[in-house]
């Protein structure tokens, strides 16, 4: 009757030293997760303040309420600029032998 008792105190003992084993790896792993989240709430802090620092750039008006010649002129200039970078990608694209000489 004896031996029943020493292993039901061997099977208490193991099961307990199994739970100890892992509530010490839990434990590590809540000091690395609460480190983890301090590091980036001091992350964020920063971008915050950085944000405040620069403060927001004022809203651009819209389309509607502009006059619509500087519209259509930013518009012919956007188109121009685009289309001058075209050409010279496509430039550079061409061989040797297709480029112009100028």
């Amino acid at each position: 009757m004896w031996w029943w008792v020493l292993i039901w105190t061997i099977l208490v003992v193991v099961a307990g030293v199994y739970l100890v084993a892992r509530l010490w790896g839990l434990w590590g792993q809540v000091k690395e997760l609460t480190a983890e989240t301090e590091r980036a709430s001091r992350t964020i802090a920063a971008l915050e303040a950085e944000v405040d620092r620069l403060g927001e750039a004022p809203p651009q008006a819209i389309a509607v309420f502009q006059d619509p010649r500087d519209l259509r002129r930013e518009r012919e200039r956007t188109r121009a600029s685009l289309r001058q970078e075209r050409r010279t990608r496509q430039a550079a694209r061409r061989p040797v032998w297709a480029r112009n000489v100028d």
